[in-house]
């Protein structure tokens, strides 16, 4: 490898370095899994924000996320959760996620992490999601999607795909009972708690605020004669 191949070049310039403050962040945050920058083109890092709150009603469940590309894992700050403030850890390409609390109904419980996914360099990027029986583990329900970055995609215009697509993914778990029974053993399994995760919120917001750009956009055209 000659000197070259070791300097980065510098960043384009519509897409410029940029920095956020994860804590401030996550104030506002509307979703788990929130991108921390608006940057989703095919190759970028994309750091996403969660914080997990514990209460006297906090029910997250429990799902596997399927994906083919590498995540990481960083525990900004946790109490009372299975992760350590400042633990790192690469995420499987097919691993659990819940919210790593020990006790959900614990007030005093968090965790605040960033995750940061590796979005495919080229070709197609699929991602799943998957559930398993609370009574036997069998699992229940599969279903992938593409997840394949548009070209200078842009959270703007382009939705964070991973979190956009959940809430219709687990409806059809949601509001098909036959869906929920379990082959296996026969239990019937509860819904899932999407709203604990803020994927619906995340969504509707999402598409709200595009309609909102394309309606400022139509307003500041110059009149036609």
């Amino acid at each position: 490898m000659t000197e070259d191949n070791r300097v980065i070049p510098p960043p384009r310039p519509d897409r410029p370095p940029l920095k956020v403050n994860v804590f401030e962040a996550m104030q506002h945050s509307n979703t788990q899994l929130m991108p921390l920058f608006p940057y989703l083109h095919p190759g970028a890092m994309v750091p996403a924000g969660a914080m997990i709150i514990g209460g006297a009603q906090a029910d997250y469940g429990h799902f596997f996320h399927h994906n083919t590309q590498d995540e990481v894992v960083l525990a900004l700050a946790a109490n009372g959760a299975v992760l350590g403030t400042g633990q790192v850890f690469v995420g499987a390409r097919i691993h659990g996620v819940n919210s790593f609390l020990k006790r959900e109904n614990d007030p005093e419980s968090f965790a605040i992490m960033v995750i940061t996914q590796h979005q495919a360099e080229s070709g197609p990027q699929t991602e799943a999601c998957s559930l398993r029986c609370e009574r036997c583990h069998e699992e229940i329900y599969l279903k992938e999607f593409d997840a394949t970055p548009p070209a200078d995609a842009l959270e703007g215009d382009h939705p964070f795909v991973s979190v956009a697509v959940l809430p219709e993914l687990f409806a059809d778990f949601n509001n098909d009972e036959t869906r929920r029974v379990c082959t296996k053993c026969g239990h019937v399994n509860r819904p899932f708690p999407v709203t604990a995760w803020g994927w619906d919120r995340y969504t509707s917001q999402s598409v709200t605020a595009i309609a909102g750009r394309q309606a400022l956009a139509r307003a500041t055209r110059p009149a036609t004669k």
